[in-house]
């Protein structure tokens, strides 16, 4: 697995479908899923394990903005959403053969494998 973390609007797709093969699945916006398994009521890190566990072995990219930085939010739901994001990029991190961050379109590897 392959993760690949930055702001919105830094070019993380662009980066992606420059440097990696149409062999990979990919899953975009990940920020956007965990607002919305928690809108359902269902656990996100649960499911990102399954998720995990599901593509063993298979090329997969994963990209997820980075939602941790700036202004802590007042609402109660988006604390925990902002931290649930920052959760579950680390258990990817963990996971993932490759990290890369994109800021304003440059990729820079910050895990790969040895």
């Amino acid at each position: 697995m392959v993760l690949v973390v930055g702001g919105a609007f830094q070019g993380k797709k662009e980066y992606v479908k420059k440097n990696y093969n149409q062999e990979y699945a990919l899953i975009d916006h990940y920020h956007l899923t965990v607002r919305q398994q928690m809108i359902e009521g269902k656990d996100p890190l649960k499911e990102a394990v399954s998720l995990v566990k599901k593509n063993a072995g298979r090329k997969l990219i994963v990209i997820c903005d980075e939602v941790g930085c700036g202004v802590v939010p007042m609402e109660a739901f988006e604390r925990r959403y902002r931290e649930m994001v920052g959760r579950i990029c680390c258990y990817f991190a963990g996971e993932a053969s490759e990290v890369i961050r994109v800021v304003a379109g440059i990729g820079t590897r910050i895990k790969a494998e040895e």
